[in-house]
């Protein structure tokens, strides 16, 4: 893992402070994921961030390239029954922090705003529908490493 003095996300990696309502979600080699905090995300939101230091996708290795849409593809499958979203959008700036971050927002089918107008809300929830948000879709990543297992035949604990 490379580090950046004075990186918002490598020195909360190296210190381990400021971890996500609920606790870490995924942390692999490529990859943390945790909830958003609280007071700039919508219950279930979720924020994905680069254990090395890069800032865009241009900078991925192959194999973070290859690793990001597997994790995608396991986080929608996990949020979508976790929030009870219909959609979930996509948000990757490094407007504010450069170093690769990307953010899931649910959209409920009941929520009137769409695209952009929904991104643009004001988005913040109580600690305590994040830390619920982030439980529900543990338990659904859960169930989902299971299913992936018994289908390619892996024990449980592989």
């Amino acid at each position: 893992m490379i580090n950046q003095p004075g990186c918002y996300y490598c020195d909360r990696q190296q210190t381990g402070q400021d971890a996500p309502p609920g606790g870490w979600l995924i942390e692999d080699d490529d990859w943390l994921v945790g909830h958003g905090p609280a007071q700039m995300c919508l219950a279930g939101s979720l924020r994905i961030e680069s254990r090395r230091h890069f800032t865009d996708f241009a900078e991925m290795t192959d194999a973070e390239a290859a690793s990001f849409g597997r994790l995608l593809a396991s986080l929608y499958r996990a949020a979508r029954p976790g929030t009870g979203a219909e959609r979930i959008h996509l948000v990757s700036t490094m407007d504010f922090q450069p170093h690769f971050h990307a953010w899931l927002y649910p959209r409920a089918a009941d929520e009137p705003r769409r695209g952009t107008t929904f991104l643009n809300q004001d988005m913040s929830c109580a600690q305590a529908d994040a830390e619920a948000a982030a439980a529900r879709i543990r338990h659904c990543l859960t169930a989902d490493t299971r299913l992936v297992r018994e289908i390619l035949g892996q024990p449980h604990g592989a």
